[in-house]
């Protein structure tokens, strides 16, 4: 009897880091003798160690020039060099040199629970091999009721633990052009009852799926089992993140945006990223001499976009922007090599930007401009990002936008690895937090909000539309009735969808009944989306609170990130205020909109 179980099958050619990282007992002594010299007694004594320990990692740190010796009083001593001082004091991994090792990858994840399988372990089959096969009485399994996640992130996961053998080997890299992945069937021989050429590894939860197919009385049937392993990945827990966060990480208004994004391409030492949701080739034009100066120097670019559908031809006018893009930058001899135009789009409204520096630490903006479509005439709020461990997850967000397509995607594997090497690293205690927000998790922090605040709320949306009662006022509502003495303020610049002006027009009316203040704003328009209360939380968005929610099914579709820092929500209210003097108490007055 021959069973056929539905797999995946997927291989790639990888590369492996392979060689000894460094031990917790080595950076202890490194950092023990960057503080002050020491001799080998010293070391033995502080950390209960034997000696040949000791002189073991003291011998391997002076290898890689750590580690000097030094005499002192007629006594050899063992002090940090510059070199290990600031490689220890810096927070970045110690250098390490791997030997590189490239070698052909594959595995199989069956489709009944979810498990893998390295390919050398099982007999694969295409549809027409299963059909040539001699065996008398051949049966397929077909599954219904879901299936394992395949998404790039789950696959890179499930490759490092086929690809890497010992502690000493690390997947270092992913070549997206080999990858592949097919839908077979993994065949398992059934002899008198007993299975035969099933993995070790299987779970006794698949052995018992295959002994139930192998028992039914039926030959050569298809026989439909239910998905019995995990439907979605695990989720990850909001992080909070220790950050030192000054005033002016946080960009408020038009061309100042212009000038964070001259400025990111100017310093980036190597790499770039660019997410905007729309894409003019106009004003990719007007950034061509900072690109191509960076090029020139050695920076590699990717541009991805997510337009979604704002109107019929939205997506069509983004795409044929992306294929002008991409004529340009292949005509242009200087950048043709070193920018990649992705001509498939995202599907997020997200607005990111992500480069390196000559520090080789890694930048990130996340917040409400459009890089590549915006004329920069309006406000927009921008968030900088520079503690490693939030820059890795804004990383993450970017590999699974990108992650489509198996294993396929680089962008996605590089962001994978970089988000791994940046949470490796160091992170200083700051004087205040920032909070990654995606998807649903919009919802939280806008009640965290409006049912924490005790003195003001400013809050500020693009449109307001279809979500603006449940999204954007019961929540202003909500809060007044907690503390009928809260001043809460809520700002737009275009009604839009089924909401009409006059329908907005009544929404304000109904807000000054509450208690509360919904005021459109039309010059400078306000493209801006934020919510900030009291005097040290803000949150900064790609989200229209008041027009849109977040697809349960694609968290990254919006992106934002909340700020807790002293003082942050009293200078942002103060800086939108000056804006917007026509939102101060003394000089508001209800803004007809006919």
């Amino acid at each position: 009897m021959l069973i056929a179980v539905p797999i995946f099958r997927l291989s790639c050619r990888v590369t492996i880091d392979k060689g000894r990282a460094w031990s917790v007992v080595e950076e202890a002594i490194l950092w023990a003798v960057s503080q002050n010299s020491a001799s080998v007694a010293d070391l033995v004594a502080a950390s209960g160690l034997k000696k040949q320990v000791i002189v073991a990692a003291l011998s391997r740190l002076m290898r890689f020039r750590l580690v000097e010796l030094t005499v002192v009083g007629g006594a050899a001593r063992f002090v940090a060099s510059n070199y290990g001082r600031d490689a220890i004091t810096g927070g970045k991994p110690l250098p390490f040199f791997p030997k590189k090792e490239p070698k052909r990858v594959g595995f199989v994840i069956e489709r009944v629970t979810g498990e893998y399988f390295p390919q050398g372990q099982v007999r694969v089959a295409s549809r027409s091999g299963l059909e040539a096969d001699s065996d008398p009485d051949k049966r397929m399994i077909v599954v219904e009721g879901g299936g394992p996640v395949i998404s790039h992130e789950a696959n890179l996961a499930r490759l490092a633990q086929i690809a890497v053998n010992g502690y000493d080997e690390q997947l270092a890299n992913v070549d997206g052009r080999t990858a592949s992945m097919r839908s077979e069937f993994m065949l398992v021989r059934v002899i008198d009852g007993v299975i035969r050429n099933l993995p070790e590894g299987a779970s006794d939860k698949l052995r018992g799926i295959i002994e139930r197919v192998a028992a039914l009385p039926s030959a050569n049937a298809t026989v439909p089992v239910t998905y019995e392993g995990p439907s979605a990945e695990i989720e990850e827990p909001v992080t909070s993140h220790s950050i030192e966060f000054q005033p002016e990480d946080l960009i408020v208004g038009a061309k100042n945006q212009k000038e964070l994004l001259i400025q990111l391409i100017s310093s980036a030492k190597s790499r770039m990223i660019i997410h905007s949701t729309f894409l003019d080739h106009k004003r990719f034009r007007e950034l061509l001499p900072e690109i191509r100066s960076a090029c020139v120097r050695g920076v590699t670019f990717d541009l991805l976009w997510g337009a979604e559908k704002l109107g019929d031809d939205e997506e069509i006018k983004n795409a044929l922007s992306a294929v002008e893009i991409a004529r340009i930058v292949r005509e242009d001899a200087d950048i043709g090599r070193r920018f990649r135009v992705h001509m498939k789009s995202t599907g997020s409204h997200a607005k990111l930007l992500l480069a390196d520096n000559e520090d080789g630490d890694w930048l990130a903006a996340v917040g409400s401009c459009n890089w590549l479509s915006s004329p920069f005439l309006a406000v927009e709020l921008t968030v900088v990002l520079r503690t490693q461990s939030v820059v890795a997850d804004v990383a993450v967000a970017l590999q699974r936008m990108a992650g489509r397509r198996a294993l396929s995607d680089d962008i996605a594997t590089e962001m994978s690895f970089l988000a791994r090497d940046l949470k490796s690293r160091k992170s200083p205690s700051g004087n205040g937090t920032a909070t990654l927000i995606l998807g649903d998790h919009h919802d939280v922090v806008m009640r965290t909000g409006s049912g924490m605040a005790v003195r003001k709320v400013l809050a500020g949306s693009n449109r307001l539309g279809s979500t603006a009662r449940p999204g954007f006022i019961i929540q202003a509502e909500a809060a007044l009735e907690r503390l009928s003495g809260l001043d809460v303020t809520l700002l737009y610049t275009i009604a839009s969808g089924p909401l009409r002006k006059r329908h907005a027009r009544t929404l304000a009316e109904e807000a000054a009944d509450n208690g509360f203040r919904l005021v459109r704003l039309e010059k400078p328009l306000l493209h801006g989306k934020f919510l900030s209360w009291d005097d040290d939380d803000v949150a900064i968005t790609s989200l229209n609170w008041g027009s849109s929610r977040t697809p349960d099914d694609f968290p990254e579709a919006e992106i934002g990130v909340h700020i807790n820092c002293p003082g942050i929500a009293r200078d942002l209210m103060q800086r939108i205020e000056s804006i917007y003097p026509e939102i101060g108490h003394e000089s508001y007055h209800p803004v007809e909109t006919a």
